[in-house]
């Protein structure tokens, strides 16, 4: 289970290209359009996902209320694909 692929949506806007969540390990992966890397954000309400999805202004809510706020691992290359 550790090893499961998160499933990706496309999701485009000023910076996300996708994005994906687990719910069950509460893992939110987003792809950014500029550098195309996967970066893995680890204990992440699922509401954050869900707002984050819904909301009008998806860039703000992610600069808002992602980034800094868990932990981030970028994927190398072999574990985006």
């Amino acid at each position: 289970m550790r090893d499961r692929k998160i499933r990706h949506i496309s999701f485009y806007t000023g910076i996300i290209e996708t994005m994906g969540y687990d719910p069950l390990r509460a893992i939110l992966e987003v792809k950014l359009l500029n550098d195309g890397k996967i970066r893995r954000y680890e204990d992440v309400p699922e509401e954050i996902w869900y707002h984050l999805r819904e909301t009008y202004h998806p860039d703000n809510y992610f600069r808002r209320y992602v980034c800094g706020r868990f932990s981030e691992t970028i994927l190398p290359k072999e574990e985006e694909e």
